[in-house]
């Protein structure tokens, strides 16, 4: 009889992904913006950070399910940290500061840890 072995060898590449259903309407002091659907396979975990644009947005409030973050006008904010990997739907509320919204764009990003 005969035996042998072999060597199996797999890689993963790390995917992070974050998409936005968008659905706007009011909601209490602000507004319902829609979901974001966060995939990443990152064993480390990540963070969902928020860019917008800098000089804007000072004192505004971004909730992303029950994580929230006021924005102090510097262009980007961690919203939240996941300590590993996961898929998950979350609604996004925002409600304005001082200035209200004064820009039109929220880009929201995965960053693994």
């Amino acid at each position: 009889m005969a035996s042998g072995s072999f060597h199996l060898q797999l890689t993963v590449p790390l995917v992070c992904t974050v998409s936005h259903q968008s659905a706007i309407s009011a909601a209490g002091d602000g507004y319902r913006l829609g979901e974001l659907r966060e995939f990443c396979n990152s064993p480390r975990g990540y963070a969902l950070v928020v860019n917008y644009a800098p000089g804007s947005m000072k004192g505004a409030v971004v909730a992303v399910g029950e994580e929230r973050v006021v924005l102090d006008g510097s262009g980007r904010a961690v919203v939240s940290r996941t300590p590993g990997p996961r898929i998950r739907d979350r609604e996004i509320f925002a409600e304005p500061g001082a200035a209200g919204f004064d820009t039109d764009r929220l880009e929201f990003n995965l960053e693994a840890s």
